[in-house]
């Protein structure tokens, strides 16, 4: 089994996927000429704004994907071709000038804010990661890029994929890659009091990788962590000792993990009860 997911048809690209921050490997043109098809259309169709990065040799792409898009309003569907040359004026660009993580973490934002102030219910954004080769990012760019987005991609109402070309990226890196995404089995989302982590899903040895990224988003809280895993369906034992781990990390801040019976089981049988930063609510119990 792949690190990062394959694309195809064991991976849902469409209403499954809003909400979360996904990595999928793809190898051939068509697969994923399909793939982004696919996304932006469930994407339009759901009254999200969708944005698409592209590699700068794939303006016939960008084109395609537009004419796929008859029912898109004005302004909800743009391509964006990746291109470091300046004074292209009208040209759909991306990348002018040093754009490193960053800059490119900058304008997810600002495309973000358009899109809500606009009035979309969600903003669905899908980058095919080939032209950060050609910008120069190095692996630990990529690393770097990958686990801040997980805040990015955080809010509930923003749907990230990243789609790494298999014959460009070593497996190693795409190795790598996957260890920081939480991948389709798990969903989290940040909001509420103070910091609010929710998990949803499961979390198991395909993406459990992606676990210490995601607690470092409330790591550094000088409150009191609510980590909400009241919908985890399931943890296994190395997403349950990293939950320990962190509360144990913390021993002056409370981390409260709300939970159903089958995680609390976990986490006692892990060392729970020797954690006292760890305190551990019922599902249904208030905080």
């Amino acid at each position: 089994m792949d690190p990062v997911p394959e694309a195809g048809a064991e991976c849902d690209v469409g209403s499954a996927l809003f909400g979360k921050h996904v990595s999928l490997v793809y190898d051939a043109d068509e697969e994923f000429r399909d793939l982004l098809t696919g996304l932006a259309a469930r994407a339009v169709a759901a009254g999200h704004r969708v944005v698409i990065l592209l590699d700068e040799d794939s303006a016939d792409l960008g084109r395609t994907l537009a004419a796929s898009l008859p029912d898109a309003a004005p302004g909800q569907f743009t391509a964006l071709r990746y291109s470091p040359r300046t004074g292209q004026t009208g040209a759909a660009t991306f990348g002018e000038g040093l754009f490193g993580v960053q800059e490119l973490l900058a304008a997810f934002t600002r495309l973000r804010d358009e899109a809500f102030a606009a009035g979309y219910s969600g903003f669905s954004l899908a980058v095919q990661m080939r032209w950060t080769q050609r910008a120069g990012f190095t692996t630990t760019d990529l690393l770097a890029y990958e686990t801040r987005a997980n805040r990015f991609f955080g809010d509930p109402r923003v749907t990230g994929l990243c789609l790494y070309d298999r014959r460009h990226f070593a497996k190693e890196l795409l190795a790598r890659i996957g260890a920081v995404h939480p991948g389709p089995l798990l969903r989290f989302t940040l909001g509420g009091w103070g910091a609010h982590l929710r998990l949803t899903g499961q979390l198991d040895a395909s993406n459990v990788g992606s676990l210490p990224s995601i607690l470092d988003l409330v790591a550094e809280s000088d409150s009191v962590v609510l980590l909400d895993a009241s919908e985890l369906e399931f943890v296994d034992a190395a997403g349950a000792g990293t939950i320990v781990r962190f509360a144990a990390s913390r021993p002056h801040r409370h981390t409260v993990v709300r939970c159903a019976r089958g995680v609390r089981q976990a986490l006692q049988l892990v060392g729970a009860e020797a954690v006292p930063s760890l305190v551990l609510r019922d599902r249904v119990a208030g905080v």
